[in-house]
């Protein structure tokens, strides 16, 4: 099993990497940290671990310290996190899972930029795999949903995605491997629960004992025809639409003239990359959304936060969180030269020497000031009643 997973670190090209390890103390996040540290110095790695602790079990407390403890003992910083999922969920009209999940990489995020990290490493393994997909089976989903969970996204690498319950359990056993257990894992209230304790075992003992390989197999192959989709809709941009500013913009003239496959599956991956949801979208809301097209402006869709909008000739897709959500406030002063993040978008402030300022002062997204005032700016939403005053008078 070492071997197996040195060669993943190897495909990974994780040499001298500095790796964010989400261990939440359980078997399978216990094998991963016991095998990162096992190649750690072998391979130059830099290893951070976080726990995020969901505020849903009453030894959810207890889970957050024995993490801890082990990376004490393994000498690794650690970082926690404990929020309210179940109240964090209700307020955002989530279910459960999806609240843990968004909080959960949120805090993840946070981390890997605080510790300037590569990667982010997460425990999900072979039954993992094949569960997810039964479960977006089972929901209705698209080509993409098949693909289920990958070993690598961005950011995100899973090295133990292609090690089955079983071959972790040995590991557990075979090197005495410290683990809590949760006990909601053997709860079947939750659908991914029910998949892994009554539907799965029935699969595997009457149908398919191969099954953990054909589904992981029928992922590959999701994959690749999802792969195939993204390069022909990346291959539109400026023809078709345009990226600007955290929006996308689709010509609705030009789009009428697309085949309506071609614009179901547009639809699907724009929803995916705006909201960051595995899950995707159902064939119900793709009709509605393709329905916006022919309609008159000014007619909207809003699928879990992301907006579907017919304006002026243009559909839009974008956050709402981003463009909408005028509430939260923002402010910085004192800055330094680096880069700030808000909610809303990316403020960048640098210092250089341009030798053609005249071009550069045409560009409408880019601000000059004088170094000397630097000191004094200050940057924050804007509010109701601020106004700018010229020298010819104010204007709201």
């Amino acid at each position: 099993m070492k071997n197996k997973f040195f060669k993943n670190l190897k495909n990974f090209n994780l040499d001298s990497s500095r790796i964010l390890l989400a261990i939440s103390g359980g078997k399978d996040s216990m094998t991963m940290l016991d095998l990162f540290n096992a190649f750690k110095d072998e391979l130059k790695l830099n290893l951070v671990v976080c726990h995020f602790n969901h505020s849903l079990r009453d030894d959810a407390d207890r889970d957050e310290t024995f993490v801890k403890s082990q990376c004490e003992k393994y000498g690794l910083k650690f970082y926690s996190k404990k929020e309210d999922v179940l109240l964090f969920s209700n307020e955002n009209k989530l279910s459960i899972e999806e609240g843990a999940r968004t909080l959960r990489y949120k805090f993840f995020d946070q981390i890997k930029r605080i510790e300037n990290l590569d990667y982010i490493a997460t425990a999900h393994n072979k039954n993992d795999l094949a569960e997810t997909v039964i479960m977006r089976i089972l929901r209705g989903t698209g080509i993409n949903g098949l693909i289920g969970i990958q070993s690598e996204r961005g950011d995100l690498i899973r090295p133990i995605l292609d090690f089955s319950r079983d071959e972790i359990e040995n590991y557990i056993k075979e090197n005495q491997i410290p683990f809590v257990e949760d006990k909601t894992n053997f709860e079947d209230m939750y659908l991914r629960n029910k998949i892994r304790l009554n539907l799965f075992p029935i699969l595997k003992n009457e149908y398919n004992p191969r099954i953990l390989d054909s589904l992981s197999r029928l992922s590959n192959i999701a994959f690749d025809y999802s792969n195939i989709s993204r390069e022909y809709i990346a291959s539109k941009e400026g023809i078709l639409w345009e990226f600007n500013k955290e929006k996308i913009l689709v010509d609705i003239e030009k789009l009428k003239h697309q085949s309506k496959s071609f614009r179901n599956i547009m639809y699907r991956e724009f929803y995916e990359f705006i909201s960051k949801d595995p899950d995707g979208i159902n064939y119900k809301i793709i009709e509605e959304i393709d329905n916006l097209i022919f309609t008159k402006t000014g007619k909207y869709i809003e699928i879990k936060n992301v907006i579907f909008k017919n304006e002026y000739n243009k559909l839009l897709i974008y956050d709402k969180n981003v463009f909408i959500n005028l509430k939260t406030d923002f402010y910085y002063e004192n800055l330094d030269f680096s880069l700030y993040s808000t909610k809303f978008f990316d403020i960048i402030i640098e210092q250089s020497c341009f030798e053609e300022f005249n071009k550069l002062k045409q560009n409408k997204d880019m601000l000059f000031i004088n170094k000397r005032y630097l000191k004094l700016l200050k940057i924050r939403n804007r509010k109701n009643g601020d106004f700018l005053e010229f020298e010819f008078g104010k204007k709201n």
